[in-house]
């Protein structure tokens, strides 16, 4: 295993194509899930490019956190503290998720550090992911009749709440088996399937496993967690790359018709038949998709 000190923490990273350019360096998502399930696709894009990939500070094999507050602008600082400490130029920011957000806020912060940027169904602002979700899970909820929920749904919708209270209310929602399937989330059997077929075993201590639990809820305590990240997009000279599933609930409508309006040198691709791991559901046409962009990156 290999470690980084970066402000006095210690934070795990892998490190695969060693000696080839450009370099992509993974920001995962959760928040906290670690890049353990990012493996496979770490693996598959390290037979071209160089690729860092690593559990963020308070995540998994790292240091957990302490009694420091945690935000944003943290993790996006150690990130760029993990560059230097590489001896990396420049890279490219693959930000999945919550890890997205890192990856606008980073792009913008440190646009001398990156060739480009990569989105995979990002979370760039709080308010909008929680109306996206309100909006999927809507139609279902409202079909079967469900009428607490579909009060919190509109209320998400069609109601003047603050970032945090529309953000706190979509995690309410119940996202039981009948919502999951209707919003083409994957099956527990079929992703248990995956791991256990292309994830090796961490062989880490107990307490590594529930570290995510104090990360996200400093996380969620943070200011910043809930700013709208969107007008950074339009602000971002280096090409942009967003990748998104046809059913993903966490960057919806709003924000993917914001970043083709406003985003310079930006590209999309909609994955079909996916949701939210794109890199799970369409492993094959999700690496294809970033072998095929990177070339366009390199300035």
């Amino acid at each position: 295993m290999s470690y980084l000190s970066i402000l006095g923490k210690s934070i795990y990273y892998e490190e695969y194509g060693i000696g080839k350019a450009p370099t992509l360096v993974y920001i995962h998502g959760g928040p906290g899930e670690s890049c353990l399930t990012y493996t496979y696709q770490a693996q598959k894009l390290g037979e071209t490019f160089h690729v860092i990939s690593f559990d963020q500070y308070g995540v998994f094999r790292s240091d957990a956190v302490d009694n420091e507050p945690l935000d944003v602008r943290t993790l996006v600082n150690m990130l760029e503290q993990m560059r230097s400490s590489l001896g990396i130029e420049r890279w490219i920011p693959l930000g999945h998720s919550i890890g997205g957000m890192f990856a606008l806020v980073y792009a913008h912060t440190y646009q001398d550090s990156i060739d480009g940027v990569i989105y995979d169904c990002p979370m760039w602002s709080a308010l909008h992911t929680a109306k996206a979700i309100a909006e999927a899970t809507l139609p279902c909820l409202e079909e079967n009749g469900r009428s607490d929920q579909i009060k919190l749904c509109n209320e998400i919708l069609n109601t003047d709440l603050s970032p945090r209270k529309a953000f706190e209310k979509s995690l309410k929602i119940d996202m039981d088996e009948t919502v999951q399937r209707y919003c083409h989330a994957i099956e527990t059997s079929r992703y248990n399937d995956y791991i256990n077929a292309y994830i090796p075993d961490p062989m880490v201590a107990e307490d590594c496993w529930g570290k995510y639990i104090a990360f996200t809820e400093k996380l969620f305590e943070a200011e910043d967690f809930y700013i709208n990240y969107l007008p950074y997009l339009a602000e971002i000279s280096k090409p942009q790359l967003l990748i998104v599933g046809e059913y993903d609930m966490t960057c919806g409508k709003y924000e993917q018709k914001w970043f083709e309006k406003n985003a310079p040198a930006g590209k999309s691709e909609v994955i079909a038949d996916c949701a939210h791991l794109t890199w799970f559901e369409q492993p094959e046409k999700y690496t294809d998709i970033i072998k095929t962009m990177l070339s366009s990156f390199i300035v």
